[in-house]
């Protein structure tokens, strides 16, 4: 399921994006990126493009979806 980046970005710190974009070399549209919520994970793709090829290249984080539900809470 497709969930929007708004609703997690205040629990994944900045800095992820700007270390992806260094050691990858793609640059992160935060308008573009696709969050998807499945088999108990959370995953956050560069693009749509990324995650239909999963292209794990372009796969920016994969958190447990607990994980970030807790975080939340705190």
């Amino acid at each position: 399921m497709v969930i929007g980046f708004d609703e997690i970005r205040h629990l994944i710190p900045p800095y992820i994006f700007n270390e992806f974009g260094q050691l990858t070399g793609h640059y992160v549209k935060y308008e573009k990126i696709l969050c998807v919520q499945e088999h108990g994970r959370v995953q956050i793709w560069l693009d749509q493009e990324s995650y239909d090829s999963k292209d794990p290249e372009r796969l920016i984080c994969d958190y447990d979806e607990m994980d970030l539900r807790r975080a939340r809470i705190n």
